[in-house]
């Protein structure tokens, strides 16, 4: 039981109990993973298999970053949740995180650029601080006035990262049901019938409102997706980049050719259910702008996709990790970074599933902190 002490009645316990996840997204999969390493028996629910529907942890790319300013806890648990990316890449048999690096497009005065740094530095994390000409030098053809690389960051490969998960976690005993319709803490109806566990653990994406009353908001994030073939093998050292102020970033993905352009401010309000899922004309043409500004042999570059998503936000941007008043384990509010924290959060998961302490402190993600209910406020990207 690497990260938790457990008494032996405590482990006897945890050998004999059954769990419920449903939502078959990242932090289900995760969660079951850690539940069934602890030696638990697993329900996942889902209408999909793992890697494809609609829900927003299917995608060919994410970003991986250190970087949160002067927030050392963000950054511990992201240092946390890269270690254990490399022990999934051993346990998986393949790389899953490539560690290209995450730029930073700095502006004159930007104080999240210089904290990200200051911070990482601090502790003793890779990163730098180059000029536009040591940018050009390091990634010939990329334009940037200035940047902040944090060199632990990189790409994350969701569809191959959930299809490997599946066939573990199947090969594992774990037991596959469709689509939940209802449940409480001890038990989940689905078409066929209700069951009933000795926790259940809701990770349900946008679509947690539908069995509980959470403080998130689901809102609609456009996708863009260039054919990058032009840049040849420079793609395959290209970091994650983004800017701050705009929101803008975008994501190589070497395995297919493409680099994916988004906004991380969030969208409208939306829901998945029923969205046609068409991008805006606006929206690409913004993309194309930002995508040349930094490297001008794309600037027409050919579309090969156009996708929307769907944020499940908190107003302070932080993620929601507790346990109802019944009971129920919640995971929620991932506000469009959650997926490079999966590993860790499907432990503290799994954990408070099983009433064990904790790994890391939680306190932060009560789902009834003040600040639920605050204003809005922007994460960096």
């Amino acid at each position: 039981m690497t990260g938790v002490a457990g008494t032996a009645a405590q482990l006897h316990a945890i050998r004999q109990a059954h769990v419920a996840v449903v939502g078959g997204g990242i932090m289900g999969a995760m969660t079951a993973a850690h539940l069934i390493e602890l030696g638990t028996e697993v329900t996942l629910y889902d209408p999909h298999r793992l890697g494809s529907g609609p829900g927003a942890s299917v995608d060919t790319g994410r970003s991986f970053r250190v970087h949160y300013g002067k927030d050392r806890t963000l950054v511990s648990h992201a240092v946390r949740s890269f270690r254990l990316w490399k022990a999934w890449e051993q346990k998986l048999g393949r790389p899953l995180l490539h560690a290209t690096g995450k730029m930073l497009l700095e502006e004159p005065g930007d104080r999240h650029a210089f904290e990200s740094w200051q911070t990482m530095r601090k502790i003793g994390l890779p990163a730098d601080r180059l000029s536009g000409g040591m940018v050009a030098q390091e990634w010939p053809g990329f334009k940037a006035g200035a940047a902040t690389v944090d060199r632990l960051g990189g790409v994350l490969e969701p569809h191959v990262i959930l299809d490997a998960l599946h066939v573990w976690l199947k090969s594992r005993g774990v037991h596959f049901r469709g689509e939940a319709m209802d449940l409480d803490a001890r038990s989940v109806e689905d078409e066929q019938a209700r069951l009933h566990f000795d926790a259940v653990v809701l990770t349900a994406g946008a679509w947690t409102r539908r069995f509980i009353e959470a403080p998130v908001e689901v809102t609609r994030q456009e996708l863009v997706y260039f054919d990058a073939a032009a840049l040849g093998d420079r793609l395959n050292r290209l970091p994650v980049f983004s800017h701050m102020e705009s929101g803008f970033y975008a994501i190589p993905t070497a395995g297919d050719g493409r680099i994916k352009v988004a906004n991380h401010h969030p969208g409208p309000v939306g829901h998945p259910d029923g969205d046609d899922r068409k991008v805006t004309p606006a929206f690409e043409q913004a993309a194309r702008q930002f995508l040349g500004a930094h490297l001008p042999e794309l600037s027409e570059a050919e579309v090969v996709r156009r996708h929307v998503c769907f944020y499940t936000g908190t107003a302070d941007r932080d993620f929601i990790l507790d346990r109802t008043r019944e009971g129920l384990v919640i995971g929620a509010g991932f506000s469009g970074h959650g997926f490079k924290f999966s590993p860790l959060v499907g432990r503290l998961l799994a954990q408070l599933a099983l009433g064990l302490k904790t790994e890391v402190a939680i306190d932060r993600f009560a789902m009834h902190r003040q600040a639920l209910h605050g204003k809005l406020i922007r994460l960096a990207v």
